[in-house]
């Protein structure tokens, strides 16, 4: 066997063993599961030891390369090894790249919204239909088919200055999403880069200063709740028994009309109330007894899970006929204002507070208000609903002071 094989002979060659090919340049042939293995292989001597350095697969890696290779590497001011390590991590880069070139912020998001938000959305599609309308609205047609990498915070003011200041809580909740794509981008190796929707220390100094004007919904005052609830008690349209739904239990107007029977436990007075302002998070409310005779009552009639069916082709009653029906008794805030279906809310957290009923912490776990401060909010453990039980039971009792004993 000679010294060096040709080309055709490393072609046709079938004993296993070690091959000198070139200087320094040899072929290992072995049999691995009834075939052979070819691989070739630099030998070197460092510190008067054998190494052997791994170069590639024949006929993956032809003689000529083989060869072409060896005499790179050893002519090299580099240790092999060096070289070849190098070269490994520029291929891995250029994958990395090619990958991130194919991957527009539309499919990330497509990503996002397929394995990160649906398996927890759970009202019914409008989180989606809420996420989906921002995306097709403000952000796709702006940076949809820029690569993530090519996304720079210009790109992402683009998208947001045309609404920041006259559409504010949109801007906010559209830059928020933006920046969600991107961190899970980045969480993917997709990115590497500095979010570009970041908004503290970076956005903030490319965005105009925002001060919203604080509008107040007009309140009931909370004494002339037992008159609006004797008022309002005997009127049995869906609409009027959604405002007394509302009125007790202190629920958004969109939670109230869209409620349905599978969240109520009617024996044990208590609704697992999916807030649609909170992305759906589920929010456990005490059923208040007059209020639990109501429902239960309703229930008898009812058709399907739908507490307060809409008419026509609406799913459920509509705001306006809510609205409406508020606007019927007339009743005015402080200030003259006609008051608002929303602003029950305030006239239960007056109660609770002027009256000494229940703390301002009782109040807010009623309402369903998160905890801002986040040391706080990582220690309370408890929703204190045993304590709402016995205080929206108080207030219940309080709004009926004024409604005779069998009109219940």
């Amino acid at each position: 066997m000679p010294k060096t094989l040709s080309d055709v002979q490393v072609k046709n060659l079938k004993q296993t063993g070690s091959f000198r090919i070139a200087p320094s340049l040899y072929l290992d042939v072995s049999e691995i599961n009834d075939g052979i293995k070819k691989r070739w292989r630099l030998r070197q001597t460092i510190d008067g030891k054998r190494k052997w350095i791994y170069l590639g697969l024949y006929p993956a890696m032809t003689p000529k390369q083989a060869r072409a290779k060896a005499a790179e590497l050893l002519s090299s001011d580099q240790a092999p090894q060096e070289v070849l390590r190098e070269e490994k991590q520029k291929k891995v880069l250029s994958a990395r790249k090619t990958e991130k070139k194919v991957t527009s912020f539309a499919v990330v998001a497509e990503d996002y919204i397929q394995n990160i938000k649906r398996p927890v959305w759970n009202d019914r599609g409008r989180s989606e239909q809420s996420w989906q309308n921002t995306l097709n609205s403000y952000i796709l047609p702006v940076i949809g088919k820029k690569e993530i990498e090519d996304i720079y915070p210009d790109d992402v003011v683009k998208v947001l200055k045309p609404i920041w200041t006259i559409k504010h809580e949109t801007a906010v909740r559209t830059r928020s999403r933006v920046e969600n794509i991107i961190d899970y981008a980045i969480a993917k190796g997709i990115s590497e880069k500095r979010n570009p929707a970041q908004y503290k220390n970076l956005l903030e100094n490319l965005l105009p200063k925002f001060k919203p004007e604080i509008n107040h919904h007009a309140a009931l005052p909370f004494d002339e709740l037992p008159g609006f609830i004797s008022e309002i008690w005997d009127r049995k349209s869906g609409s009027y028994s959604a405002l007394k739904l509302i009125s007790l239990t202190q629920v958004r107007s969109n939670d109230a009309r869209e409620a349905v029977w599978n969240h109520f436990d009617l024996q044990s007075g208590v609704w697992m109330c999916p807030i649609q302002k909170l992305g759906g998070e589920v929010h456990k409310l005490p059923i208040p007894k007059r209020l639990l005779w109501l429902l239960q009552e309703i229930k008898e009639y009812s058709q399907d899970e739908r507490l307060f069916p809409g008419s026509g082709k609406n799913k459920f009653i509509s705001s306006k006929s809510l609205d409406k029906s508020l606007d019927v008794f007339s009743r005015t805030d402080a200030l003259g204002k006609r008051v608002t279906i929303h602003g029950f809310r305030s006239t239960f957290m007056d109660w609770a507070t002027a009256t000494g009923a229940g703390t301002r912490e009782d109040a807010d776990r009623q309402l369903g208000h998160r905890e801002r401060n986040a040391v706080l909010a990582a220690y309370m453990r408890t929703d204190l609903f045993d304590r709402r039980v016995k205080l929206i039971q108080e207030y219940e009792d309080f709004a009926f002071s004024d409604v005779a004993l069998e009109s219940h």
